[in-house]
């Protein structure tokens, strides 16, 4: 019997920064423009929120945001940032 020699896979090439901003401008989810989200809090730390969701609830949120060419995080953002004000104004609290 012959002795088999195996090669090792070849490993992909990494994309360049070029390629992957290209790919998350036109990539799936994005066929469809929509206005850029506005970054919240910008000028300040952030702080880690972790939240547990039923599945079922992600995927529709998920992908609401995706087929809007939306980020999840910004549109907790804003949400968290309306419902805030909400609850402000129900405790009689004022912001400088």
């Amino acid at each position: 019997m012959s002795k088999k020699t195996f090669a090792a896979a070849p490993k992909p090439k990494l994309p360049t920064n070029d390629q992957i901003l290209a790919f998350e401008r036109g990539g799936a989810g994005h066929d469809q423009t929509a206005p850029k989200p506005v970054k919240v809090m910008d000028t300040e730390p952030s702080k880690r929120l972790s939240l547990d969701l039923p599945e079922s609830m992600h995927t529709r949120f998920k992908t609401a945001c995706s087929a809007t060419g939306r980020k999840m995080v910004a549109e907790l953002q804003t949400m968290i940032e309306q419902r805030t004000q909400e609850l402000e104004v129900q405790a009689g609290i004022t912001r400088k």
